[in-house]
């Protein structure tokens, strides 16, 4: 009997394995992205979220940057609802998603304070505008916010030497608008200790988290009635 569990359990295991690798590549096919390691760049690679200090754009740091985005015909969105306040719904429902999400509960776990806690109430974050200062999911607080982007420094507690933002946007071309997610995270090259998303694990799930909010909340967008 335990030999049949050991068994029934390994093929389990290995059958998630096989469809979140099937599902991960099928995202990757859906949506434009990118991703690059080491000294930032301003040209080759551009970053395009304004609030990272300058100083981190040199070799005196070791960054993880990933971008991701996806375009859709403005037709295809309710065409009496604004862009501006489109992303706005986007970011919203993108935030309340993550709260479900393993990264989000791990965090969850680890906030103290009232404000930390209230963060992660969808009714919360569906008040939000996100202006500067507000946060939400514990660590992403507003540092920067325009009418089609919204810049989120990330703090991770007891990883103080870790440094990131998040960033969500959108730019219009042609008839098209083009929502986008980027990431970046960033340490001293002589820091020993890694950043989470240096570990493969840790850093495919936030690829697979990053590239299905995006998508599906573009699909989001186009379903909402006006």
């Amino acid at each position: 009997m335990i030999r049949l569990i050991a068994t029934i359990s390994a093929v389990l295991t290995g059958s998630s394995v096989l469809y979140f690798l099937v599902f991960h590549q099928r995202l990757s096919s859906r949506i434009e992205h990118t991703s690059q390691q080491g000294a930032l760049s301003k040209s080759s690679k551009p970053v395009t979220i304004n609030s990272i200090p300058q100083s981190v754009f040199t070799d005196q740091y070791f960054a993880l940057h990933d971008r991701a985005s996806k375009s859709v015909l403005r037709e295809s969105l309710p065409c009496s609802i604004p862009t501006e306040l489109l992303f706005t719904k986007l970011a919203r429902r993108n935030m309340t998603i993550f709260t479900h999400f393993p990264q989000a509960l791990m965090i969850r776990l680890m906030s103290k304070s009232l404000e930390e806690k209230r963060s992660f109430k969808a009714s919360h974050i569906a008040s939000l505008d996100f202006h500067e200062g507000d946060l939400v999911c514990g660590v992403y607080r507003v540092v920067a916010r325009s009418n089609n982007k919204v810049e989120f420094e990330i703090k991770l507690k007891g990883m103080e030497f870790v440094n990131g933002r998040l960033a969500l946007s959108f730019k219009e071309e042609g008839n098209a608008v083009v929502f986008c997610t980027e990431t970046v995270m960033w340490r001293r090259v002589d820091e020993k200790q890694t950043m989470p998303l240096e570990k493969p694990v840790l850093r495919w799930m936030h690829e697979t988290a990053a590239w299905w909010l995006i998508d599906s909340g573009v699909k989001y967008l186009t379903e909402l009635e006006t």
